[in-house]
């Protein structure tokens, strides 16, 4: 229990530190090194539990595939793909509702730290033509930018599920969690859009245009897809299967100075957030007070389900990063020895209450990003979010209980 209470003080300085320049990265070395010395690890104690991260193949992995995806997503931007994915798409449909959910979808699906931003002009001048107001639209943008979490194999949460339980399909944990996905689509289109009128439209190319723009639209997301296709059908790893998404884009933009602008393009502070959190993960399991704590609660039926509440909501509300809580709880999970239907149920849970955290916390940058291009504060956003609040909240119970009672 000590240990508990120092590692939950610790991590609330990071609000404190969110007040600084630095990155979240080293924000989250600071909390653990405090974690640390609090607890009593030796120097090398934490200097084993940095290493430990380069010892396990799961973890480079996690770190070699997310900083690829920063390199493609900066690529992509620099070569104005995304833009010609949001005009093919504009000019492929006339239905306003479509391009309000399909818009931050197909930019979130290389998903990055503030992405959202992305999106945020387009979902503005959507709204600002049919009359939305600007908190519903900056509502919507949030909601519907975050599919990529859920749906690509190859984000941080999925490959960070994968690292923990290997033997588990990585396709199985992206079927299972998107229910609560759909179910959270599905209530926000008949909160927010389901009264806008159609007729208030885009304009559209012409008919005979409409298959060309449908060729530029695949051609301009395959870089994308093509890596999921490679894993599905060679099975390959993803930090390989991303070189051919990198291969794409030097024949889709300008082929002059491409090696530069690769080595711009590295997200430096991406890559020391995914290291910092998985010597969150280490630093954790070197906590024998801790995990003997909390092994105890996930043994003692209701109170498993309450701690993995607690700890999801707190450390994704104080971070603004879904997988800080992940880093937490899964190595405390895994540690359990559960069986694989058992796994799934807790995973979906996890998953969800993980996402809530860190989606409705006000450190979460794409929140924030996008409230400062729409003009919008955190209360009027939080006001515009009380219903699909409640919505997520009875939506996840229920549906949790339902899973556990069919697969368990």
């Amino acid at each position: 229990m000590q240990q508990l209470i120092l590692v939950v003080a610790c991590f609330g300085i990071i609000p404190l530190l969110s007040r600084t320049k630095i990155s979240f990265g080293v924000k989250l070395f600071i909390t653990m090194f405090l974690v640390s010395a609090l607890n009593g690890l030796t120097p090398g104690m934490v200097f084993d539990n940095f290493l430990g991260i380069f010892r396990s193949p799961a973890s480079v992995e996690v770190i070699l595939v997310v900083s690829i995806i920063g390199i493609i997503n900066g690529l992509m931007n620099k070569y104005g793909i995304f833009d010609k994915i949001v005009s093919d798409l504009s000019a492929i449909t006339k239905n306003v509702k479509i391009l309000f959910i399909f818009l931050p979808s197909f930019i979130g699906l290389l998903t990055m730290p503030g992405g959202a931003v992305m999106s945020a002009p387009f979902i503005s001048n959507l709204g600002e033509q049919v009359g939305m107001p600007k908190p519903r639209r900056a509502a919507v943008n949030l909601i519907f930018r975050h599919s990529g979490m859920y749906f690509m194999p190859y984000s941080g949460a999925n490959l960070l599920l994968h690292a923990f339980f290997p033997e588990i399909s990585i396709y199985k944990f992206i079927g299972m969690n998107s229910i609560f996905l759909f179910g959270m689509w599905i209530y926000a289109y008949f909160l927010y859009l389901h009264d806008i009128p159609v007729e208030k439209s885009v304009p559209t190319v012409p008919r005979e245009e409409t298959f060309a723009k449908i060729k530029s639209l695949a051609v301009n997301l395959s870089p994308i897809y093509i890596c999921i296709a490679l894993n599905i059908l060679l099975g390959l790893r993803f930090s390989v299967c991303l070189i051919a998404s990198i291969a794409i884009i030097y024949f889709l933009g300008p082929r002059k100075g491409f090696v530069k602008l690769l080595f711009k393009s590295i997200d430096k502070n991406l890559i020391l957030a995914m290291v910092a959190i998985f010597f969150v993960q280490q630093t954790v399991l070197s906590l024998d007070g801790l995990i003997g704590f909390f092994s105890a609660m996930f043994h003692s039926g209701g109170y498993s389900l309450l701690a993995i509440l607690l700890v999801s909501v707190f450390f994704g509300m104080i971070t603004g990063v879904i997988m800080a809580p992940f880093g937490v709880i899964l190595p405390l999970v895994a540690s359990l020895g559960l069986s694989e239907n058992e796994l799934m149920a807790y995973v979906y849970f996890i998953f969800a209450t993980g996402f809530c955290g860190y989606f409705f916390s006000p450190l979460h940058l794409c929140q924030v990003l996008t409230n400062n291009h729409m003009g919008v504060t955190t209360c009027e956003l939080w006001k515009e979010y009380r219903y699909f609040v409640l919505f997520t909240v009875v939506f996840l119970g229920v549906s949790f209980f339902v899973i556990r009672m069919i697969f368990v």
